[in-house]
């Protein structure tokens, strides 16, 4: 089914998906990135494939708060942040994100709570729409949350879990501008046509890397002003300094 999507003043673009088999999509969804990992480092992609079969010991709200970049919980939903190390599609960051939740999900059921995962590609939930509920950040004309310290380069994760752990935004308040520089500049040219088909957007990633949200002197000054606040809850005050760190080399 096509799925049609707008926001604010942005134009609305039909997306075409890939297909509409929910499970093909699951399953394609998380065969790519993990070949791309396997052929980058190989070692490393049977680490993280080990680590998620671990049930990591401590304080679950620890773990969460170390284990992702942003969090929120919007009813019984938690909704992870999880940002790149680059500018285009970071294979690292999607295999660290599956393995933060599948551990978290062994912590949780240990306890004997509930808990569902919703993978970074799940067909079932939206996850962008669900953390821009949860105040994480807002949407592009393409549907994917733009975070106002890390923009659009970054992967969601959630769980489903009745566990009573309270997540706010570290950081809050929305992250596209409106620019429109991703529907503009993109090869498909989705202002003229209306419509985006995300089999070609496989060998692309133009909107992600031309989003000024997260570059330059704007999220400088965000970040300054956040290391410097004296009492930050949650451990923003480390995030804040890793993601100054990823600025610069963007």
């Amino acid at each position: 089914m096509n799925q049609k999507m707008s926001s604010r003043a942005h134009p609305t673009i039909e997306t075409i998906p890939m297909s509409t088999d929910a499970r093909k999509i699951e399953f394609f969804g998380t065969l790519m990135p993990a070949l791309l990992l396997l052929k980058a480092a190989p070692l490393r992609f049977l680490g993280y494939q080990a680590a998620g079969f671990l049930r990591p010991r401590g304080e679950i709200a620890d773990f969460v708060a170390h284990g992702c970049d942003d969090a929120a919980r919007i009813g019984n939903t938690l909704v992870f942040v999880h940002r790149w190390e680059s500018t285009t599609f970071d294979p690292f960051t999607f295999a660290k994100a599956k393995t933060f939740i599948r551990q978290l999900r062994r912590m949780l059921t240990r306890e004997g709570y509930h808990a569902i995962l919703i993978d970074p590609l799940s067909p079932s939930r939206n996850l962008p729409k669900l953390a821009q509920s949860a105040g994480l950040g807002n949407l592009s004309p393409y549907g994917l949350l733009v975070h106002r310290i890390f923009g659009p380069r970054l992967i969601l994760t959630g769980i489903e879990t009745d566990y009573a752990l309270d997540l706010s935004p570290r950081w809050g308040g929305g992250g596209c501008t409106d620019c429109l520089a991703c529907v503009r500049l993109c090869p498909q040219k989705p202002m003229e046509t209306g419509r985006v088909t995300l089999r070609e957007c496989q060998t692309c990633a133009k909107c992600l890397i031309v989003c000024p949200t997260g570059k330059g002197r704007y999220a400088q000054e965000e970040i300054k002003a956040l290391t410097a606040t004296p009492a930050l809850a949650g451990g923003a005050r480390e995030h804040a300094k890793d993601a100054k760190k990823t600025i610069q080399k963007s």
